[in-house]
């Protein structure tokens, strides 16, 4: 329907004014200049090293151009102490640094992982590097601030400095087990994991001053865990600036579960709340998204919408999980493909990846 057909009655006059009115109200629905559509790319540099290439209408081409153009903004890139390079576990400082400077120089904005282990930290799995594992407790606090400080000064040196830190990666049961948890009932080692998040967090500010520090755990359907952890981290006196979680659809709950954590929580807590991590399987598809690439795209459209309506402007953006994750050739007849990138088997961008240039 037309606009001026909705108010047939309305004096000429005064229709300007409506007219004003509509325009003020839809620049407040937009998500703010900083919101963030990102992607973690961490296995690209890895990927193309292999052979992929990654198209957009059939022609081959820089898969960091394809993402800016088609509405990214900003790049996750994970960090591991001293990966063995299997299970994708390649992100050594040197190859991430490289990886970081490509994503500078597409003007892209840029988001450190720290997981602070040799391999994937995740709420089941949070292991102290093989180095450090002979470290006191003391020792182990300093290991992790001049780890930090030595990291990023590392960036720093090269030009890539981060915009935005991560200090630990899905710590919903702590890091650095077993020192810094998991949870137990026999012994309370939060204190010992408070202590260990403070350190990684004064080497993000004496060596990246200008970064966010983003705090981040999963299951971002979970409004009780959420509220818990992120209460226990204000008991803690935590200093940190916004707050980051997990939200996969196929495991974490509807989108409106996440939509009230994000409310709950940026209201509780004062902070900005951004999606960490996401992505969507569009070979199992959910309730309100089919199993097809038009669901995939619709829950991203849906994801960002929910996203930017947290009241104050809180809602600060999202970051899709490996998009770029497909086999490289040499691979591709083994392994069964990867239903959550926005790319084909072959490279070819899906019409998802269009979802990114989403405003509400």
């Amino acid at each position: 329907m037309p606009f001026t057909a909705a108010f047939p009655r309305v004096p000429c006059l005064i229709r300007p004014w409506i007219f004003l009115l509509a325009s003020v109200i839809c620049a407040h629905a937009q998500p703010p200049a900083d919101f963030a559509k990102g992607a973690d790319l961490s296995l690209l540099q890895y990927l193309q090293d292999q052979g992929v290439q990654y198209r957009e209408n059939g022609q081959p081409r820089d898969p960091l151009a394809i993402f800016k153009e088609n509405g990214c903004n900003y790049v996750r890139l994970r960090l591991f102490v001293n990966p063995d390079g299997t299970r994708g576990q390649v992100n050594t400082l040197p190859y991430t640094i490289a990886l970081a400077k490509r994503v500078k120089a597409m003007g892209l904005r840029f988001l450190l992982d720290f997981h602070y282990s040799d391999q994937w930290a995740d709420p089941g799995h949070q292991a102290t590097p093989a180095a450090w594992q002979h470290l006191s407790h003391e020792q182990l606090v300093r290991q992790v601030h001049d780890y930090t400080v030595q990291s990023l000064t590392a960036f720093r040196d090269a030009g890539c400095a981060p915009d935005m830190v991560q200090v630990g990666n899905e710590i919903t049961n702590g890091m650095l087990w077993p020192d810094g948890g998991p949870w137990s009932k026999q012994k309370d080692k939060w204190p010992a994991f408070a202590e260990l998040l403070k350190a990684g967090i004064r080497g993000v500010r004496e060596a990246a001053p200008t970064a966010r520090v983003m705090i981040h755990i999963n299951n971002g359907g979970s409004a009780s865990t959420s509220q818990w952890f992120f209460g226990k981290c204000r008991k803690s006196g935590i200093d940190y600036d916004v707050i980051g979680l997990s939200y996969y659809p196929m495991d974490n709950g509807p989108l409106g579960a996440l939509g009230n954590n994000l409310d709950g929580l940026s209201a509780t807590f004062g902070k900005d709340v951004y999606v960490a991590e996401t992505a969507f399987d569009h070979e199992t598809g959910l309730k309100d998204f089919p199993a097809t690439q038009q669901g995939e795209e619709d829950y991203l459209r849906a994801l960002i919408h929910r996203i930017a309506a947290v009241p104050g402007g809180r809602g600060k953006g999202f970051f899709y999980w490996a998009p770029e994750a497909i086999f490289p050739p040499s691979e591709r007849r083994a392994a069964k493909r990867n239903a959550r990138a926005l790319f084909d088997p072959d490279g070819n961008m899906l019409p998802a990846l269009t979802a990114f240039k989403t405003a509400p």
